[in-house]
């Protein structure tokens, strides 16, 4: 722009020049202000062009600027909708987890609220059946205290009976009284009465009437046998038990395996008793009580080799009584603590059936 100025400047010198000035300084001045021109084209030439090419780079830089800035624009819009997707999906991820975890707490919940239902119900049994087993066990024990009592006064009897047969024997031997005893005979006279008194050099022996009393000597109460010791003494309670439960006598089988039970209650049987106590009051019908028998089995004796048939007859009554959740409860576990035995494969089979 300052060129153009000076330029323009030169020209209007150059027209005030040309009215005063001479023919030769004219065209001094028209050759200088060719070479002027000359110059300020090739200026203008070399500027504009220059110029141009700086705005073309320019502009070219421009346009890339902004090129790569719509890229990054574009780019960051294409994140932010990508985050804010990956933010939706995970709240939906998050919101159906939750929902599924409050499912499961749900479905936990009332499983655990079904699960201490049955194990209450099943502790209520299990209650009522040791109360009535209690109540069974002390009917028992009066019975036998009774029966105790009864032994106790047939002693007392036979004691006193023994004891008024040793006085009669003792007034029967003195001086005023001679008793002789025939050897052929198992029986002891007794003179009715006195007789005259031997003197000291001579003993006659004085025959008694056919008449006369018969004494027969009492057996004393400790001599006489009781029937629980002849029991015992005839043959082992236990193989006695076992032989009446063979011959289908459960009942009497039972009170035979108590007495084994109470003769040794802790031995290498124990286990073999407590499980045919269940037998017998299994085949009796009487299975909450057979239940318990089993369960001591169970209980105290895991590692014997009744154990698992325990469990698969515990199981079987708890199906006769109809309480099948329970029955499922213990095949499940005959299933899983005994999985190898032959009583785990008859437990799946009914576990099928119910």
């Amino acid at each position: 722009m300052k060129t153009i100025k000076n330029l323009a400047v030169a020209g209007c010198s150059i027209l005030l020049l040309t009215q005063c000035a001479s023919q030769d300084e004219i065209r001094d001045l028209q050759y200088q202000l060719r070479a002027v021109n000359q110059k300020v084209e090739d200026v203008k030439t070399t500027s504009v062009n220059q110029m141009q090419k700086r705005q073309a780079s320019s502009v070219n830089k421009i346009d890339q600027v902004q090129d790569e800035t719509l890229r990054i624009k574009s780019t960051l819009e294409e994140t932010s909708s990508q985050t804010l997707q990956f933010r939706e999906q995970t709240s939906q991820n998050i919101a159906s987890l939750q929902s599924a975890i409050d499912g499961l707490r749900t479905e936990q919940d009332t499983k655990n609220a079904e699960m201490n239902q049955r194990i209450a119900v099943l502790e209520e049994k299990i209650s009522l059946i040791s109360e009535n087993f209690s109540k069974i066990q002390q009917t028992r024990i009066n019975e036998a205290e009774k029966r105790a009592q009864a032994a106790a006064q047939r002693a007392e009897a036979a004691r006193q009976r023994a004891a008024s047969a040793s006085a009669v024997t003792t007034s029967a031997a003195a001086p005023s009284n001679i008793v002789r005893v025939n050897p052929s005979s198992r029986k002891t006279r007794i003179a009715s009465a006195p007789v005259a008194a031997e003197t000291p050099t001579s003993s006659k022996t004085i025959e008694q009437p056919v008449s006369q009393t018969v004494v027969q000597r009492p057996v004393a109460a400790s001599e006489a046998p009781t029937p629980a010791a002849s029991t015992s003494s005839s043959s082992d309670p236990l193989s006695k038990a076992m032989s009446q439960y063979q011959g289908k006598n459960y009942k009497e089988a039972y009170k035979s395996f108590e007495q084994a039970l109470s003769a040794s209650p802790n031995n290498s049987q124990t286990a073999k008793t407590l499980f045919y106590m269940g037998e017998s009051l299994y085949n009796q019908g009487e299975y909450d009580l057979a239940i318990l028998d089993y369960q001591k089995v169970i209980s105290n004796h895991g590692t014997n080799a009744l154990a698992p048939s325990a469990l698969l007859k515990q199981g079987m009554s708890f199906e006769k009584l109809t309480d099948h959740e329970t029955a499922k409860i213990i095949y499940k576990k005959l299933i899983s603590d005994y999985s190898g035995s032959s009583e785990a494969s008859q437990a799946k089979e009914r576990l099928g059936k119910l």
